[in-house]
């Protein structure tokens, strides 16, 4: 017997010094995608270059844990379309630009057959600046022509005005989906990733895609912003500012230390998987105590009162949801629930009195629910009343005050058929516009861009200033955030 219980007890103790092995074990792989994740062998690592890097392809490629290449494409707007009728300085800074443009992109392309080649996988970013960003988008789709396989990025250096603002992005990402089907991903650095995260009601869609960040730090422990972005999908960890001759986080064979590095919180397997990270981020639940936010605290203290603690006397029927409406509408599962408060509700938003009277024919239970229970029921709801009515008579006014205004002018049927007419075209223009995904960029948006000062030819007639004039100050405005669009 003894040795059997010194068995049992040598059991007990391996069986606990193994769960702590597993816990700390556990901790350990957890934090390491926060601690310098790129020094785990199973990371994949993806290399992002602009123009100037070099690299020697045979070099790179000898590396195994290199999976991906991301190059930069566009910056922001095109150059000018012509520089036929500039001189001087002008003439020349025009023509440098266009062959800039030219070598860049016969470079991106080059480099583009290269890296699939030789097995890896390619991204392409826009680098966003201040001006039109829808413009921006298409000038990106056109220049980077991506494969439904590349993974597409909007490169936000900074939230600062030398860069493209939030605002903008969100319409940039927004024409990438129009043009793509799918949004692109972010990259950004870590104060913007913060601010977007404080921010998330501001920005729903930047803080739905998937994050690339970039931050210059061996830990981001408590640093990244978690509650937005559950993970990183790719982490620029090495550059020009961090890695130089003496020291480097990461060196990249074929290239120079002015080369970015980035990990993945995933293996080459799983990288594969997830390039090119076209799903957005999924939304957060919404917490348990905000999904009862609309129940008071005073009927939370009536319905916690109305619940027995013991067996209840016979004449006490406090406990009985036939005669406690709290208790049969917010009660717990273990009292039986005599009444459907929505049906209820409903029947009282409808302004249906006869079903609000005779609670019994919208009960669940119709046969348990009292009179002396509706009223009472019924009484706890009159705010509720209020506002469905107040917001009925605004949709009222909103709606039904114009159209009867514009039937009154004419005839009674040939108003009808116009009204109907005129209403079923607009339905029908909305319905198409929003089938091509095509939504109109805010004014305050556009009156912010300034006007196009490039010479692309008089696309858009002008309005003169006579015609200026005889516009209202509203209209006024409009048109000249149209202009600013050229």
């Amino acid at each position: 017997m003894t040795k059997h219980k010194a068995a049992f007890a040598a059991t007990m103790r391996l069986a606990l010094i193994l769960a702590s092995t597993l816990i700390i074990t556990g901790t350990s792989s957890a934090l390491a995608a926060w601690n310098e994740p790129w020094k785990s062998e199973d990371k994949a690592l993806v290399i992002d270059a602009y123009e100037f890097n070099p690299i020697d392809w045979e070099e790179l490629s000898s590396d195994k844990r290199i999976a991906g290449f991301i190059n930069k494409a566009s910056d922001g707007l095109p150059p000018e379309w012509s520089c036929g009728k500039l001189s001087g300085d002008d003439y020349k800074l025009c023509k440098n630009r266009w062959w800039k443009y030219s070598v860049t992109k016969e470079l991106y392309m080059t480099r583009r057959q290269m890296a699939k080649m030789k097995g890896l996988l390619w991204g392409a970013y826009h680098l966003g600046r201040p001006g039109n960003p829808r413009e921006q988008a298409d000038h990106f789709i056109e220049f980077a022509e991506p494969a439904e396989d590349d993974l597409i990025a909007l490169d936000i250096e900074d939230n600062s005005e030398e860069w493209m603002s939030l605002e903008d992005a969100e319409i940039f990402a927004d024409q990438i989906k129009i043009r793509t089907g799918r949004y692109p991903v972010l990259y950004t650095n870590g104060s913007t990733a913060d601010y977007i995260a404080q921010n998330a009601d501001d920005y729903p869609l930047l803080s739905r895609l998937p994050l690339w960040y970039a931050r210059y730090r061996n830990d981001i422990t408590g640093k990244f912003p978690e509650e937005t972005w559950p993970s990183y999908a790719l982490w620029q960890f090495s550059s020009m500012h961090n890695c130089n001759s003496r020291t480097c986080p990461y060196r990249v064979k074929g290239a120079k230390t002015d080369i970015d590095v980035n990990v993945a919180s995933l293996d080459h397997d799983g990288l594969r998987k997830a390039w090119p990270f076209a799903e957005l981020i999924d939304e957060a639940p919404a917490a348990a105590d905000q999904l009862i936010a609309s129940v008071s605290e005073e009927t939370k203290t009536k319905v916690a009162a109305a619940i027995p603690q013991a067996a209840p006397r016979k004449d006490d029927t406090s406990a009985d949801p036939a005669e406690n409406p709290l208790l049969a509408a917010y009660g717990p599962s273990g009292h039986p629930v005599s009444v459907d408060p929505l049906k209820l509700l409903t029947a009282i938003a409808k302004g249906d009195e006869a079903a609000a009277a005779e609670p019994a024919k919208i009960a669940s239970k119709p046969s348990v629910l009292t009179d002396k229970a509706a009223r009472a029921l019924t009484a706890h709801v009159s705010s509720f009343q209020n506002a469905v009515s107040i917001a009925a008579r605004s949709l009222d006014d909103l709606i039904f005050t114009p159209a009867r205004a514009a039937v009154t002018q004419i005839e009674e049927e040939e108003a009808a058929i116009r009204h109907r007419s005129r209403v079923l075209d607009v339905i029908q223009s909305a319905q198409a516009a929003r089938r091509a995904n095509a939504l109109t960029m805010p004014a305050r948006v556009l009156t912010q861009l300034g006007a196009d000062q490039s010479d692309r030819g008089g696309r858009v007639r002008h309005a003169s200033a006579d015609q200026l004039a005889e516009l209202d100050t509203a209209n006024r405005r409009v048109f000249s955030a149209f202009e600013a669009t050229r």
